[in-house]
């Protein structure tokens, strides 16, 4: 990564796809963040359609990054779709199931969710298909555990129909923590423009004046107005449109690059790809690409502020509207400003997080699976055969010492929903070997008979044991080693090497210069 650029005007984009737009975002996280930051943004948000699956990879990006001392923020969001009511959009699609043409267009292209960027710039026509873009970004952990909830409930029953959608009421339940703004050509004031615009402006006024007060109910003064630049007269109609309406309500604007593609050489790339998504559908002739990114009416790649200052000036000038400089200049530097003042430094939880529900009221979980394998044993008659008694004695000592009770009771009730609602196999791999996985039903062989082992599926280590030699303090010398013994064997290890121990009952990993007698190798 080569050192970055110092651009004049401070600018954070709080608007990007990369692959995880499936069939319209190019290049995964770590892409986009490396030239980001070689260009000079402050840091850049992932805001993929309808999906937060990049959000892994672009934390692991952002700890390295931080690891390596570099002044960049990453951020977790979502381009959401939105409809203003989920109940009046199936009364709606209800209606219309009753005709038959229409019943044939309701079973014909299901699958992954792509976005059609064609479709959004005309104005979505099928009532079955509308929705709205909304980008959605979290201010500290509490915001990204309402996205992870908002997404998950616009995946679920009555919400979904090719599109993952959310409704107001639905937002407001879960708003706190998230900041939005109106989003691209496919945003809900730019829907409400495609749906009056034939009828005047006062009629385009007018819808886009309720659709911001109801965002406005849900987010407060964390709505944002969302200015784009490209080579296109639409886009600059609904740019005067939403700087308009932020004057009548008095909420702010930001700018954005609603960047595709990582790096401005891979223009043609992400054209190419996008084409693949529509093969049966559209034109697939590559020699219709314009011959440069010039050409292009849009050019969506992580900019820099003077970049974005720039295209603001030349589309602008290019298509005919006038703008208050100093307006968009504000709009382009508020961004650095909702970083540092709006956006907590926070660290996503990344512990384990499995349900509370499966273990008994009253109860801790090593209890609850202790009680329920004990009655197993008794229904089955194992509690009079000592081999078994001892046999699951040893594996809820180990069970309880390496904290997985829950974990075992949680795939206990995942089994038992699952063989109720459909043919099940009988469980194979390691975990077989487990005698409490199969009192819990989770496996159907019987582990002790067919001579399996539990140890091949979690273990206490041996004790590290004696520590013969250890180097001295802050010597880091090749030279040095930690020769530890252990049932037996002799183990030489670099003072710098990462062990997996237990130590006070906690999982971790240590420098093998700091291995402690009463560890326990893992």
């Amino acid at each position: 990564m080569s050192s970055n650029k110092k651009p004049s005007i401070p600018f954070v984009n709080f608007h990007s796809h990369d692959t995880f737009s499936i069939f319209d975002g190019l290049g995964f996280p770590e892409d986009h963040i490396n030239f980001a930051y070689e260009n000079g943004l402050e840091g850049i948000a992932f805001t993929n359609h309808g999906n937060m699956n990049s959000l892994s990879y672009a934390h692991a990006k952002d700890k390295k990054m931080k690891a390596e001392g570099k002044d960049f923020r990453v951020m977790y969001g979502i381009e959401a779709y939105i409809h203003p009511s989920i109940e009046q959009w199936k009364r709606d699609c209800d209606k219309i199931k009753e005709n038959a043409k229409a019943a044939k267009e309701i079973d014909d292209d299901v699958g992954l969710v792509v976005e059609n960027e064609a479709e959004t710039k005309k104005g979505i026509k099928s009532i079955l298909n509308h929705r709205s873009h909304l980008v959605m970004v979290a201010q500290n952990q509490t915001g990204l555990n309402n996205l992870y909830r908002l997404v998950s409930e616009s995946y679920r029953g009555d919400n979904f129909y090719r599109f993952p959608r959310m409704d107001y009421e639905l937002l407001k339940k879960h708003s706190e923590g998230i900041i939005a703004s109106s989003a691209c050509l496919g945003g809900p004031l730019a829907n409400d423009y495609w749906a009056n615009r034939e009828n005047g402006e006062a009629a385009v006024i007018s819808a886009m004046e309720k659709t911001v007060q109801s965002l406005m109910d849900v987010f407060g003064d964390r709505f944002y107005g969302e200015l784009q630049w490209g080579n296109y007269a639409e886009q600059h109609i609904v740019n005067q449109y939403v700087i308009k309406l932020s004057k009548q309500f008095g909420f702010q604007l930001i700018s954005t690059c609603d960047s595709h593609f990582p790096r401005p050489d891979m223009w043609k790339d992400r054209e190419i790809y996008k084409m693949l998504g529509w093969m049966s559908k559209s034109d697939t002739n590559i020699d219709c690409l314009p011959s440069s990114l010039e050409e292009m009416e849009y050019q969506l790649y992580p900019k820099n502020g003077d970049e974005l200052f720039s295209h603001y000036r030349r589309f602008s000038k290019e298509q005919g509207f006038q703008y208050d400089d100093n307006l968009i200049l504000e709009s382009i530097e508020r961004t650095s400003d909702i970083l540092k003042n709006r956006i907590d430094k926070f660290s996503i939880d990344t512990s384990i997080q499995l349900p509370s529900f499966v273990t008994q009221q009253g109860e801790s979980p090593d209890q609850t699976l202790a009680k329920i394998t004990i009655e197993a044993m008794k229904k089955t008659g194992l509690y009079k055969k000592k081999e078994y008694v001892d046999r699951l004695k040893e594996e809820l000592f180990t069970i309880k010492d390496r904290g997985f009770s829950t974990y075992f009771l949680t795939m206990k009730k995942i089994v038992d929903d699952s063989k109720s609602n459909q043919l099940c196999g009988g469980g194979r791999g390691s975990g077989a070997g487990s005698l409490v996985s199969y009192l819990l039903n989770i496996t159907e062989a019987d582990p002790i008979k067919y001579k399996l082992q539990f140890s091949r599926f979690i273990r206490n280590g041996p004790p590290v044991g004696e520590i013969v030699e250890k180097p001295e303090t802050g010597t880091r010398k090749v030279s040095q080693i930690v020769k530890i013994k252990a049932e037996g064997k002799e183990i030489l290890l670099s003072p710098d090497t990462s062990v997996k121990i237990i130590r006070d009952s906690k999982e971790m990993y240590v420098p093998a210069r700091n291995l402690k007698n009463t560890d326990i190798l893992v």
